[in-house]
């Protein structure tokens, strides 16, 4: 049997009195309050008691200190003589538990109450969510650009979609905090003139719901990463679940030996910032220097994948699974052909490039046919649109020195809704079109002019998937 636990209270800073009722029904499930740390609340197991729980709030304290100041063990002192004992406490935050069946409160005053909560909450709690939420906005509004200059890459990207997510959520949470602790000041304080309590908002069932949102997210994640993705991917994504949470841990690690050395305020502030920068940026060139490492030494290849070497780089020859090839559409033929998929999907968009292209240490490498083509799959129809004009916009208005121009043509030929050629305003016509299917746009490139029955082949190998 265990006797101690971890768990992640969903808890806001000042609300004093969630916390307080939190903590008497664990102690009455035989669970005492030991430590609250960066990592979580840490419980002992204890004789199931029916105990009074209050909290109460200091505003000199700091986490860095090495222990209680002098004026907070004449306080723990105080609270002793009428049955407080210190639970915990950490920084500002001081928990104290009471047995005897109706306690004196310790606090007697609202309006001091309050004054100790807000000058607790200008020191630690509301920096911290301002500072969240700068950094919320900011990534955010770096997605929304991301989606305004190039909507398909980022939201075909179950990564971008997930970090988008991420800090829309982020930002809705500091909100939601920070609204309701200014809500709940402004009244508590008018309050506090009649010498009357104001119970704090209580926003847990808020919170749960919040992290239940942000682990389907992270889930779908990794399911599209680590599960469904290139072992390329798989490692950059393993890797990065690593990353955060140790670097966390690490910086903890230190902030807590600090503590144990009894060095100084200033000192452990000043060391634990500093580790913090510094390990970042450490582990970040390590898991760039060793993703750059593997990845040369070929540690991303698949199974049995075949290579050659060609002007001193070693290539790999892919057999990806592609919906149309040179053969369906110019017959058979002998050339030792590469067959390449790239790309990603996501619940929203997906869009995959499809490469067949000989080895390039084939005699008259030029003089092969090749072929390759994009497939922009759209799986919400209201995004359709948006994507189709995105890759005119590519073509005809994102590299103004090219001077290109889509024309339409006739799209029944491809078995198409409608159907784009492009066209070099300064050299004429090209072998290159853009086709509107159902729910897919396809943008395919010829090495030839393609014949009404090659044009049939693409209706066939493309117009039909799903």
């Amino acid at each position: 049997m265990k006797n101690r636990k971890r768990r992640v209270e969903l808890l806001s800073f000042y609300d004093h009195v969630g916390i307080s009722r939190h903590l008497e029904k664990m102690a009455a499930k035989g669970w005492m309050l030991e430590k609250i740390t960066n990592l979580g609340w840490v419980y002992r197991r204890i004789e199931p008691k029916q105990l009074h729980f209050t909290v109460s709030y200091y505003s000199k304290a700091s986490e860095f200190d090495p222990e209680p100041t002098e004026d907070q063990k004449t306080f723990y002192d105080f609270c002793a003589h009428t049955g407080w004992q210190l639970a915990c406490s950490s920084a500002q935050l001081q928990i104290f538990y009471n047995e005897r069946e109706n306690p004196t409160p310790i606090e007697t005053d609202a309006k001091l109450e309050v004054q100790a909560i807000h000058a607790s909450a200008k020191k630690s709690f509301i920096p911290a969510y301002l500072a969240l939420l700068v950094i919320a906005l900011l990534n955010g509004g770096l997605f929304v650009s991301g989606i305004m200059g190039d909507p398909i890459k980022a939201l075909s990207s179950p990564s971008r979609l997930f970090s988008g997510f991420a800090f829309l959520v982020l930002a809705i949470i500091c909100l939601v905090e920070l609204i309701c602790y200014f809500g709940w000041f402004h009244k508590a304080k008018a309050a506090a003139e009649y010498g009357e309590f104001l119970k704090t908002p209580h926003t847990a069932t808020f919170q749960k719901i919040i992290m239940a949102v942000i682990l389907l997210g992270a889930l779908y994640w990794i399911i599209s990463y680590i599960i469904l993705g290139s072992p390329f991917e798989r490692w950059v994504a393993v890797l990065m679940c690593i990353y955060m949470p140790a670097l966390f841990a690490i910086v903890n690690a230190v902030k807590q030996f600090l503590k144990q050395k009894k060095a100084a305020r200033g000192v452990n502030r000043t060391v634990t910032m500093l580790s913090s920068f510094v390990l970042a940026f450490a582990m970040m060139a390590l898991i760039t220097f060793g993703t750059l490492y593997a990845s040369s030494h070929g540690v991303f290849r698949e199974k049995n994948e075949e290579t050659y070497k060609h002007g001193g780089i070693t290539w790999v020859i892919h057999h990806d699974n592609i919906p149309l090839t040179v053969e369906d559409l110019l017959g058979a033929d002998n050339y030792e052909y590469i067959k390449e998929r790239t790309g990603s999907m996501s619940f929203m968009l997906g869009q995959f490039t499809m490469s067949q292209y000989p080895r390039f240490d084939e005699e008259n490498y030029a003089d092969i046919p090749q072929l390759e083509y994009t497939l922009t799959e759209v799986r919400i129809p209201a995004l359709y649109n948006l994507c189709k004009n995105r890759l005119i916009y590519e073509q005809e208005e994102l590299y103004p020195l090219d001077k290109h121009e889509y024309k339409a043509e006739d799209g029944k030929a491809w078995g198409a809704n409608e159907a784009y050629r492009l066209y070099d305003l300064e050299y004429g016509v090209e072998n290159k079109y853009l086709l509107c299917y159902d729910n897919l746009l396809v943008e395919i490139d010829f090495d030839w002019e393609p014949t009404a029955a090659q044009k049939a082949v693409v209706s066939e190998k493309l117009g039909s998937l799903k």
